[in-house]
């Protein structure tokens, strides 16, 4: 009876992990389809005749390049911030060793002087002096271990001077990767301001042109359409998956989620835009530029790249159907098919997408439908994550 029951355990925890592991290759296997499906989708937005202008491809290369110049200068801050740990380290190493140098040649001083004392009696006379037998072998084994110890130490010492000099070399080294760092810095920068210069000038332009056109509402909606088709593609392909057993599902955090970035929201959901014809689908968190986007649950990043109308764009798979959607950054933290963590930084507020301010577009779906975020987060403290 017994041994049945352990039979039927450990059957039932090898079909558990064995179904788990389905659930994981199957979960592997729709998100690398949905990617490929997407990149489809972006390809066939990019050659549709009239979808984009030239005004709005410049924009689109241009707030790409601005996020990948902005997180190469964060790669050289941090890599310039790791040298200047080290370098101290070392400095700290140096003065140590310096330290115990100073200590070694004291010690071997000490020594060459009771040498030289003991050095004023021939060593042959001093031990025919004696007469002890003993005495005689004890004074061998005097004169053997000082030596012995004379000659570690100088062995010490000249280790120690060899780790001075290696240490002294590394700090050499660090310091000229350091001022590599900083040119490679300034130059980036230097970079970086013409970017946004000409952002600047573009998107002058394009304002100037749908104003001109009286085309903003045909855009929006269009924009708008363009996100739909995205959000129904995704849906289509992971809307039953499962979020990971040991996470807290995300419908029953509702009202206690915290809003992805601190700022005050300046549109609500639901609320009339462009003279009533629009409503907004999502809330737009006004936010200094820079300030950090925090995700709001665990999920899975199912689409990071630059959408009309929204710029740099984030969506985050939460699993059962519900998604959350970051809008209008400057940089992309996580990549497509990264997995997050509920407070992680996953953006930079921005003004992409052709936006005259900074701030936050956020959106949160569920089947595929939008949902006012401000019945599902709070607001965020500064920096709180």
């Amino acid at each position: 009876m017994i041994r049945t029951f352990l039979f039927l355990l450990v059957f039932n925890i090898y079909a558990a992990v064995a179904e788990a592991e389905i659930s994981q290759a199957e979960l592997e296997r729709k998100l690398q389809a949905l990617e490929s499906e997407i990149s489809k989708f972006k390809e066939m937005l990019d050659k549709t005749s009239g979808e984009k202008s030239d005004l709005e491809r410049n924009l689109e290369s241009n707030e790409k390049n601005i996020n990948n110049l902005l997180k190469k200068i964060q790669h050289i801050e941090s890599d310039l911030t790791k040298g200047g740990d080290r370098i101290g380290r070392l400095l700290d190493e140096e003065k140590e060793l310096q330290r115990a140098k100073s200590e070694q040649q004291q010690y071997i001083a000490n020594q060459i002087r009771a040498a030289h004392k003991i050095g004023k009696q021939a060593y042959l006379k001093v031990l025919l002096n004696q007469e002890d037998p003993y005495q005689i072998s004890r004074m061998l084994t005097y004169y053997d271990y000082f030596n012995r110890a004379r000659a570690e130490q100088i062995e010490v010492y000249n280790r120690t001077i060899l780790q001075l000099q290696n240490v002294a070399k590394l700090i050499d080294w660090e310091n000229q990767a350091l001022a590599n760092n900083r040119v490679k810095l300034q130059l980036e920068r230097s970079e970086l301001v013409l970017l946004q210069i000409d952002k600047r000038k573009v998107l002058v332009a394009l304002n100037s042109e749908i104003s001109a056109t009286g085309m903003e509402i045909e855009k929006l909606v269009a924009d708008r359409r363009q996100l739909e088709q995205l959000i129904q593609r995704i849906h289509a392909g992971i809307s039953n998956l499962p979020a990971p057993a040991d996470v807290v599902p995300f419908e029953s955090l509702k009202g206690q989620l915290l809003l992805p970035v601190d700022g005050q929201i300046s549109h609500r959901y639901g609320n009339k835009r462009n003279a009533g014809r629009l409503r907004w689908s999502g809330v737009l968190i006004s936010a200094a530029e820079g300030e950090p986007v925090y995700a709001v649950h665990y999920g899975r990043v199912v689409f990071s790249d630059w959408l009309r109308g929204f710029g740099l764009l984030m969506i985050i798979n939460h699993g059962q159907g519900y998604m959350s959607l970051y809008g209008h950054n400057q940089v992309l933290y996580r990549e497509t098919g990264d997995w997050v963590t509920a407070g992680e930084t996953i953006a930079a507020v921005g003004d992409s997408g052709g936006q005259s301010k900074p701030g936050l577009y956020f959106e949160i779906r569920v089947a595929g439908k939008t949902a006012d975020p401000q019945l599902w987060c709070l607001a965020r403290s500064k920096r709180a994550a």
